[in-house]
């Protein structure tokens, strides 16, 4: 199949388009510019002629090369698709659904596109809900790993304990359990080192001066390396999943501490340290970093169980059966 995927979240198209060129398919990505995307949505209107110019060229690239299968990430990109005239599959992946529907422009712009879809994917658990409120027949796709690239590299050698908190500060992350966690931690480990990146728009609230240390954000394929210096990792709280950068912590057999709240999704639970208790948190960050033998049998079984759920070409493989079921309908 010849088959375009449109607009970069998260790393998960380039890594779908990556799954689904091994399958033998012909996949071009449309990444589109994604500057901004940390500001507020107000502020993101200024961004809207260049926005709007981009997404003209897009549509005309897509009519121009006649695609098997174009598929659309963040849900109200499905415009492009209504404005284009051509079928298109949706993505959605977050905000685009909690956030969007709750705007009345948004929202409305939003059910359209997942309206007229030829099928809805969804990326994480919490977003069933939502999706299937709007279209009953939106399917889970688990965000793909790529397991080549994150995989488990040696540590260098002399450092002492290393932590560090991967999420953004955004409310939606539960930065203030992350952050009282590890408050409760350095009480009684001060000497421990820990680290986050500078990033997200509630940073000035949550980065406390002393508490951590803010690093600059580093390329996407520099993230296992930086990984690698680390002995645990503490992910969000507030959504009950396991997003793409604890699961690329786990491939890389980082043990991680977060919460999870949906164990149905899967025929097994993923194995992070799930709680959102101060003090439970805080115990076992003190027993990972002072026990190797229990960060070595965490991180081996994370990075297995990410190996059977989210491998990015088994990943693909799920995308290329809604694209066959659908064309072939």
């Amino acid at each position: 199949m010849r088959i375009v995927h449109v607009r970069e979240i998260s790393n998960v198209a380039a890594t779908l388009v990556e799954g689904l060129n091994r399958l033998g398919h012909q996949v071009t990505l449309k990444p589109m510019r994604t500057r901004g995307s940390e500001t507020p949505v107000p502020k993101r209107l200024l961004l809207l002629p260049d926005r709007m110019r981009e997404a003209v060229e897009v549509n005309r690239c897509i009519h121009r090369n006649r695609f098997d299968v174009v598929h659309l990430h963040w849900a109200y990109m499905g415009w492009m698709g209504i404005v284009g005239r051509y079928p298109y599959f949706l993505h959605c992946h977050g905000s685009d659904l909690r956030r969007n529907l709750r705007w009345p422009l948004l929202g409305w712009l939003t059910r359209r596109a997942l309206g007229n879809a030829q099928r809805v994917f969804y990326s994480t658990p919490d977003l069933k809900a939502i999706a299937t409120r709007v279209r009953q027949d939106s399917v889970f796709i688990p965000n793909p790993i790529n397991l080549e690239l994150f995989r488990p590299m040696k540590p260098s050698n002399g450092t002492g304990p290393r932590i560090l908190l991967i999420s953004r500060f955004e409310r939606v992350k539960g930065p203030e359990s992350a952050v009282a966690i590890i408050r409760e931690f350095k009480r009684r480990e001060p000497s421990v080192q820990v680290d986050a990146f500078d990033w997200g728009v509630a940073k000035s609230e949550f980065a406390v001066p002393g508490l951590m240390n803010l690093m600059p954000m580093v390329p996407y394929r520099g993230m296992p390396a930086l990984l690698s210096r680390y002995h645990v990792v503490v992910g969000q709280f507030k959504l009950g999943i396991v997003s793409m950068s604890e699961l690329e912590a786990m491939a890389c057999g980082k043990p991680v501490i977060s919460h999870f709240a949906y164990p149905e999704v899967y025929n097994e639970p993923p194995p992070v340290f799930s709680t959102r208790d101060i003090h439970e948190g805080a115990d076992i960050l003190s027993r990972l970093v002072s026990d190797k033998k229990m960060r070595k049998e965490a991180g081996e079984k994370g990075r297995a169980w990410v190996e059977r759920h989210h491998d990015f070409v088994e990943v693909a493989k799920l995308v290329e059966q809604q694209y066959r079921e659908v064309l072939e309908s």
